[in-house]
């Protein structure tokens, strides 16, 4: 916007010094015909056209000297795009013109012309402090957002280290409960069933068949407590991608896209269907590649195993709907969920589980 208002400023300015004598059609086309030319010298994406706009520009005001005092304007935009040259160039059918009508009057074509060149430098600095204040800016935004992210990497890191420390330690208390308390607790019900076959006494019987429930009672709870610790430790993306490397009968792309706080009998159907899954295509495929999905979506859980072997090789399988594929689709259809298997362009397994 300042570029259009130092133009304005300045074609008043050198407007005045216009002697209004000589204004007639003829010149006041050749008015026109500058004003065209500076238009187009402002919307020009080149200083080469510039120039050459610049030099019709003098040449013409050569064959018109009377129009060289709108010069101090135009040079205005050879100042803005750093051709001081051509600028200074202006000067000379401005000498001829004071030569030939010299007053003090056209004098004031100097101070223009150092008007446009401070107007013109002025805008240059404006428009450098400004991409310098935008470069800032975009570099510091840009810098915040890297920070957010290494930020959130970082308390992601925090997190899956603390759930893995949270799950290695519920495996450590099972395997405590397991091997100190469960075997006393057995050792115990062995000794009271032993007294309950020796003991001849009556009123003792009936004492330590109680004791016995109450150490059966005992150990079961344990036994449960210890399998829902051992459940709970399970990463299902650990553990699929333990299945994943000891996979080697070709290349498997493993994606997983699932938080860590998943139902231990959906961790154990998609356990299950990916290990059929993968023997499947070590017994009946001749895939060179193995896709391994697993995402979690607002409402569902989803598993796809897919891969490139020909369909010849698995239709038969599929077809025979042996016993894996029927285990399959009972651990699918137990959990509400659905397993379809296609054979187009490959063998391919997808599997729905509803939240």
């Amino acid at each position: 916007m300042s570029t259009y208002i130092d133009s304005i400023l300045l074609f008043i300015l050198c407007g005045i010094l216009y002697p209004g004598k000589q204004f007639d059609a003829l010149h006041l086309l050749g008015i026109l015909f500058l004003i065209a030319l500076y238009c187009f010298e402002l919307v020009s994406n080149t200083n080469r056209n510039r120039s050459n706009l610049s030099i019709i520009v003098l040449i013409f005001s050569f064959f018109f000297p009377e129009l060289s005092v709108l010069l101090p304007w135009h040079s205005y935009v050879l100042f803005l795009n750093r051709l001081p040259a051509f600028a200074l160039l202006y000067a000379l059918p401005f000498l001829r013109y004071y030569c030939e009508n010299p007053s003090y009057g056209n004098l004031a074509f100097i101070p223009i012309m150092a008007l446009s060149y401070y107007l013109a430098y002025n805008n240059n600095v404006r428009t450098e402090l400004s991409e310098t204040v935008h470069t800032l800016r975009d570099n510091s935004v840009e810098k915040e957002m890297m920070l957010k992210e290494s930020t959130r990497h970082l308390v992601d890191s925090q997190n899956n280290q603390i759930y893995i420390a949270t799950l290695k330690e519920r495996n450590r208390i099972a395997r405590e409960i397991h091997d100190n308390v469960g075997h006393m607790l057995s050792r115990s019900i062995l000794q009271v069933g032993a007294l309950l076959a020796i003991c001849k006494d009556d009123t003792l019987k009936p004492h330590l068949t109680t004791l016995k429930e109450s150490l059966d009672l005992a150990m079961n709870n344990i036994r449960n407590s210890v399998h829902d610790l051992h459940d709970e430790s399970i990463d299902l993306q650990n553990a699929l991608q333990g299945l994943v490397d000891s996979f080697t009968f070709c290349p498997v792309h493993f994606q997983c896209d699932i938080s860590k706080q998943i139902p231990k009998n959906v961790k154990y159907c998609f356990l299950a269907i990916t290990k059929e899954g993968m023997n499947n295509i070590m017994r009946h495929s001749n895939a060179s590649r193995v896709t391994l999905t697993v995402k979690e979506h607002p409402a569902f859980y989803q598993l796809l195993i897919e891969d490139n072997g020909t369909t010849s090789f698995h239709s038969e399988n599929v077809g025979d709907n042996g016993m894996g594929i029927s285990n399959m689709k009972e651990r699918a259809e137990a959990l509400h969920g659905i397993l379809h298997i296609s054979t187009e362009n490959g063998f391919r397994i997808f599997v729905s589980i509803p939240k």
